[in-house]
């Protein structure tokens, strides 16, 4: 499991990659997380969310806008992603604690997860894409 910055023009590039959907759908979260804050974080918040899509790209895409969404109304920093997907729909519990200027700040901005060549790829024992975070 992992995630890496890859090289973009205007925005953001990320490459994720996991055994599993449901650890894709974590390691994006910890990608976009990663983006925006900077520091550690405790888990001593949760909150649940609940996204459906016709397809496994549209239930990322709504997952992480989700998680944008959440991040900046709560004003929290998440680190820890619980992710259940069944049929069209993803449950995911997301721990974090309140954003801190001295201890997150530094990120880069993020204003919305974009479509642009968003696809799932599955080989042998490996899930991947590429995620596009628009700044």
């Amino acid at each position: 499991m992992s995630f890496e910055e890859k090289e973009h023009t205007a925005d953001i590039l990320m490459h994720i990659r996991a055994g599993n959907l449901e650890d894709l759908f974590s390691e994006a979260g910890h990608a976009l997380m990663k983006t925006i804050y900077r520091g550690q974080t405790k888990q001593e918040m949760e909150i649940s969310i609940q996204v459906v899509g016709e397809t496994p790209e549209h239930l990322l895409h709504s997952f992480l806008s989700e998680l944008l969404f959440e991040s900046e109304v709560a004003n929290i920093v998440f680190s820890e992603f619980l992710v259940t997907i069944e049929d069209n729909k993803a449950r995911i519990i997301m721990r974090g604690e309140p954003f801190c200027s001295p201890v997150h700040g530094g990120g880069t901005e993020v204003k919305g997860i974009s479509w642009h060549n968003l696809s799932i790829t599955r080989e042998k024992d490996e899930y991947s894409c590429d995620i596009l975070f628009d700044v």
